[in-house]
């Protein structure tokens, strides 16, 4: 809940910083780069972490059968949904830049489905012209990529929930105390990247595809065994610090290696390169152990004094309100984003204004078109994945 809303901060960034994306303000921020290269680091990997909970919480009451129908209807439906809805109108608004683009919506709209099949581009599967095609997912590519990579990985989640599986498990968890070992589990995806630099910074959040698959996994694992929450919980403080060092690492050898003429270090197989890529990754993994330590710590705070807050009920029924509500406004908030800083980027105020100004606007926008036209129709939680009336 707390990462999709960040997102709106985290989006509505993208519109300051040098980077291309679909509105943008001008003049722009340098120095965002770097905070959104930091956030970028752990953000789209904890939600699939995350997600990896989620598929073991639901295998705890449900077959692998009826999970799969389950994963179908709420990511299949808001996906496609998403794409024929949602999407279009960033695409649009982004040629709308150039002043001289005149083309109406409906007349955009055709183009925009000139959609054709591309195996190469896996786990994605579809795409558009290279040169004049305008389809794209947008944001819904987490959608995509959790769908495909769930129902690859439903095997090997099939073989850990059996006795084998679960002594595999056992036997990790039995380690997991040592922050060695935390370290470990991000090393796979570390070497992934830097073996294989063709699939980083593709676009999917600034990852390799391939390796969201390994984050899924580990999400999976995760609550598998209460003494990985509690190792996360216990050496949340040495992961926070090991975070931080490893991010100054990575961004100390990427200064140091961009600055040779013709450098790309998410692509060149130098040693600079490929140690950073490594140690950025394992970072990457670091944060959300700490993050998820940290979370661990917060709820073990409230569980021990339930009577802090002022009034618990009343908490918890935000809390659920907004639980059910994260993929709804997931699959709404960046089109939301997008279509006020459209608008916002055109005023004469100051920056942090603009910015202030997209962030607070989307927030209340995408709350209301998800509470007056989404979860109060049978239909329109269907098509958003939400669970029925």
């Amino acid at each position: 809940m707390f990462v999709v809303f960040g997102l709106f901060f985290f989006h509505s960034a993208r519109i300051f910083d040098p980077t291309a994306w679909y509105v943008k303000n001008d003049p722009t921020i340098e120095l965002l780069v770097i905070a959104l290269g930091f956030a970028a680091t752990w953000a789209m990997p904890l939600l699939f972490v995350i997600a990896g909970m989620g598929i073991w919480f639901s295998l705890r009451s449900r077959t692998m059968r009826v999970f799969a129908i389950e994963r179908l209807r709420r990511l299949l439906v808001p996906l496609l949904f998403g794409i024929a809805v949602i999407v279009p109108p960033q695409i649009w608004l982004r040629l709308h830049i150039d002043p001289t683009y005149d083309e109406s919506y409906w007349a955009f709209l055709p183009r925009f489905f000139d959609i054709r099949l591309d195996f190469a581009d896996f786990p994605l599967f579809i795409g558009s012209d290279p040169t004049e095609g305008l389809f794209e997912p947008a944001h819904l590519w987490f959608l995509i990529v959790l769908f495909v990579f769930t129902f690859l990985l439903a095997p090997l989640i099939w073989f850990l929930r059996r006795p084998i599986g679960l002594q595999v498990i056992n036997r990790l968890a039995a380690q997991s105390n040592k922050f060695w070992v935390i370290v470990l589990a991000g090393l796979p995806i570390g070497l992934l990247e830097a073996a294989y630099p063709f699939n980083a910074l593709d676009g999917l959040g600034g990852w390799g595809r391939y390796s969201f698959a390994i984050f899924l996994l580990l999400g999976y694992v995760l609550p598998a065994d209460r003494r990985f929450g509690q190792a996360l919980f216990q050496r949340r403080k040495t992961a926070l610090f090991a975070g931080v060092i490893t991010f100054v690492v990575f961004g100390a050898l990427f200064a140091f290696g961009s600055e040779r003429p013709g450098a790309n270090m998410m692509q060149d197989n130098d040693m600079i390169s490929l140690a950073m890529r490594l140690i950025r990754e394992v970072s990457g993994w670091i944060w959300i152990a700490a993050i998820l330590g940290f979370a661990g710590a917060w709820g073990r705070r409230d569980h021990a004094a339930p009577s802090a807050t002022p009034d618990p009920g009343r908490i918890d029924r935000l809390a659920a309100y907004l639980s059910e509500a994260v993929l709804p406004i997931y699959v709404l908030h960046q089109t939301v984003i997008v279509a006020v800083g459209f608008f916002v980027v055109q005023l004469s105020v100051a920056v942090v204004s603009k910015y202030l100004i997209i962030c607070l606007t989307s927030v209340v926008v995408t709350l209301v078109i998800y509470d007056v036209a989404v979860r109060r129709n049978r239909l329109s939680r269907f098509l958003f994945g939400m669970k029925p009336l």
